[in-house]
């Protein structure tokens, strides 16, 4: 059975509509590097935008990734040798095939031009190695936006450890998951460890068949609290900085409480059953994998056109910098669909609906 099977109209179409949402939240987060490129110092009002959109609202689309794939993976987990071995292999094409391609073409990129813009140049590869570029060993991968998808992986070989943890201490465990990514230092570390957290409650909603509309009532509450703490971790970092002990204490249970407030809001009918939403669902996968690439040339690009200057100029620049790539990628992907489907398969690991 397969795991759309599994799960009601209604929440799928909302899964569809958090997939199409999140990846505009990921571009919106990296448009940033157009501002780090062009500012010496960024103004007082559009510090404040990036501060509350790109390092806070948008960053949920991180969190909410994980809990989705964990939540949709163990709905149909098999604690057996032979389901395991199964799974690696598809997780391999959908995930590891994507992620080694895309790595591999900015690195070819770089030894043919020496550098890809923003992303990488040819002494930082001969420094760091091929080998780590492509696998983000130790350090970002050479599309660093696509270490999600090698944490993800790390986590579908845990597999059978987040299940055992669901099996023998189910709320515990995710206490032990919260306690982890809080008090271990994350510097030095290969994987994200918020995103084992995250992983583990998608887990632990799906091993026990949790009714994720069940909190529907408390929306409203949510959201207004979500709000508070928002401006608490922003006024924070905005005063600040992000190496205060306030910041980093609070702002993991803003990730917490945004992911909790964003699904309930998709519960809206507005929002939940948006058609633009819906209808880019099955192509955003392809705008994550190619988005950074076209972004970093349409910065470099910039320079041959304007300096964008000034809080006004800046935060126009930051919004054409998420609406425009986003659109040619979409543009990019339905032309592979059209003329190379068969490459557009292999390039998102035969992830077409």
């Amino acid at each position: 059975m397969s795991t759309r099977a599994l799960v009601s109209p209604e929440i799928s179409r909302r899964f569809d509509v958090l997939r199409t949402l999140l990846v505009i939240f990921i571009v919106g987060v990296h448009a940033e590097k157009g501002i780090q490129a062009y500012y010496t110092q960024v103004p007082d009002v559009l510090r404040a935008y990036l501060v509350v959109f790109p390092h806070n609202i948008f960053r949920l689309c991180v969190p909410i990734f994980f809990s989705i794939s964990g939540y949709l993976f163990y709905l149909t987990y098999k604690p057996t040798v032979e389901a395991y071995g199964r799974m690696l292999v598809k997780k391999a094409r959908t995930i590891l095939v994507p992620y080694l391609l895309f790595n591999a073409i900015s690195i070819g990129l770089i030894l043919v031009f020496n550098k890809v813009p923003y992303i990488g140049d040819i002494n930082d590869l001969h420094h760091d190695g091929i080998l780590k570029y492509l696998l983000g060993v130790y350090r970002f991968p050479a599309v660093y936006t696509l270490w999600f998808l090698r944490d993800l992986y790390v986590y579908f070989l845990l597999a059978p450890v987040f299940y055992v943890v669901s099996v023998e201490i189910p709320l515990l465990g995710l206490v032990v998951f919260w306690a982890i990514w809080m008090f271990i230092p994350q510097h030095g570390l290969p994987v994200e460890l918020s995103g084992m957290f995250f992983f583990y409650l998608g887990c632990l909603l799906s091993r026990t068949r949790a009714d994720l509309d069940g909190a529907r009532r408390f929306t409203i509450p949510a959201c207004v609290l979500y709000v508070a703490v928002l401006l608490a971790v922003s006024f924070v970092e905005y005063t600040q900085g992000t190496g205060t002990e306030i910041y980093q204490t609070l702002y993991p249970q803003e990730m917490i409480i945004g992911t909790v407030c964003l699904w309930l809001l998709t519960g809206y009918s507005r929002f939940g059953d948006s058609p633009f939403l819906l209808r880019l669902s099955g192509i955003s996968f392809f705008v994550y994998l190619t988005h950074e690439p076209v972004l970093s040339y349409l910065i470099y690009g910039t320079r041959f056109i304007f300096h964008p200057s000034g809080s006004a100029a800046g935060s126009g620049y930051v919004l054409l910098l998420t609406v425009l790539p986003f659109a040619l990628c979409v543009g990019l992907g339905n032309l592979l669909l059209r003329y190379a489907p068969a490459a557009y398969a292999v390039a998102t690991g035969s992830r077409q609906r």
